[in-house]
């Protein structure tokens, strides 16, 4: 379309008319250099600081439509000045956000443009990603169990709606994780179909949670982690993954205010992206089977119809409404009490734990 603006236009903008030379005084408030922190004995480190005690209500749990940046942004606003009122601190809200495994704000060869890509463009996370220490190990590839926290990332631009330059220039925490990319999952796309993509998974959750405490975050906004066409992971397991966590993870659970899941893209329906992807290898499969068969038997022409008498599923839900189920008041008090949803996370840690935990390595930015 004629006039639109394209995420390469955004990027030379940002970096023409936003991003001040190196040296510049500006820099002051959005430092690049990076230097990893190494966790030998995650588990042991990690229990040094926990807070919960029997009593202590879970977060508040909002599923909403919005860019998610934007919407930390707001939120670190709104707590800040509520804060401030009483002579409180500044308040600021992390981001987690999904990351490619080996090259910062890059998408893979067969995927569209990424959130992480997107939100590139909109600020310095790019060069900050791309400036490590000297002498230091490098950031990428991202460890398997592990992710990047930066502490401040300036963000220039709002969201690609329109772009609007932000005024005065706001910045926030980002970690960045890179969640388990298009695994194999069960026909009906709600679960995985290999253990170890579910365990590798709740490693990727339950770090990005504890780099937020270490750090003396209680409170998250977390965009459309592991879904959409680019990850493929099961909806409503990766909801219950970050549920389960959150209620029931004895380094977890009570520590934090509240936990905001923005949908940048309320229509996106993983799900649907399962169902057409299996529909498309099922079509495959009846075509080559019909190419097989002679000529003249008639038995294509069956199978050609057998193909079309199959009869059409309703609309998948998006992910936005399976999160919104999930994370219902209601449903948050069913799983709390819920004996068997704790035997369940009780299992999950027990085999997240003996597996690849004692290699979880984050970063710092």
């Amino acid at each position: 379309m004629d006039g639109e603006v394209t995420p390469d236009q955004v990027a030379v903008d940002t970096e023409g008319n936003f991003i001040p030379p190196s040296g510049h005084p500006a820099f002051r408030v959005a430092p690049v250099l990076s230097f990893p922190i190494p966790y030998d004995r995650p588990t042991e480190n990690m229990r040094k600081d926990r807070r919960w005690t029997p009593g202590i209500p879970p977060p508040d749990f909002l599923v909403v439509a919005g860019d998610p940046v934007m919407v930390a942004l707001s939120h670190a606003a709104a707590d800040s000045e509520e804060s401030e009122a009483i002579g409180g601190a500044t308040i600021r809200v992390p981001f987690i956000c999904d990351a490619h495994h080996s090259s910062p704000g890059s998408r893979h060869s067969d995927d569209q443009p990424t959130y992480e890509e997107e939100f590139c463009n909109r600020s310095n996370l790019l060069d900050t990603l791309r400036t490590p220490k000297p002498n230091t190990q490098p950031l990428y590839p991202i460890p398997d169990a592990g992710g990047i926290f930066s502490d401040i990332v300036v963000v220039y631009l709002g969201p690609r709606d329109n772009y609007d330059k932000l005024n005065p220039i706001p910045n926030l925490p980002v970690i960045s994780v890179s969640p388990v990319r298009r695994p194999g999952v069960k026909r009906d796309g709600t679960e995985y179909s290999w253990q170890p993509d579910l365990e590798r998974m709740m490693h990727k959750v339950w770090g990005a949670l504890r780099i937020c405490l270490r750090y003396k975050f209680d409170r998250v906004v977390i965009g459309d982690f592991g879904l959409g066409d680019t990850y493929r992971n099961p909806p409503k397991l990766v909801a219950e993954l970050w549920q389960s966590l959150l209620l029931h993870d004895p380094d977890l659970r009570g520590q934090f205010k509240y936990v905001v899941f923005a949908f940048p893209d309320p229509t996106q329906s993983t799900t649907q992206f399962l169902r057409d992807e299996r529909a498309r290898k099922l079509q495959a499969d009846y075509e080559r089977r019909r190419l097989s068969i002679s000529a003249g038997d008639g038995t294509s022409s069956t199978l050609t119809g057998r193909m079309a008498d199959l009869p059409t599923p309703p609309p998948a839900p998006t992910d936005m409404a399976i999160f919104e189920s999930v994370f219902d008041p209601d449903e948050t008090q069913r799983a709390l009490q819920d004996p068997w949803g704790k035997r369940r996370h009780n299992k999950w840690r027990s085999e997240m734990i003996s597996g690849k935990l004692r290699n979880l390595s984050w970063w710092e930015v």
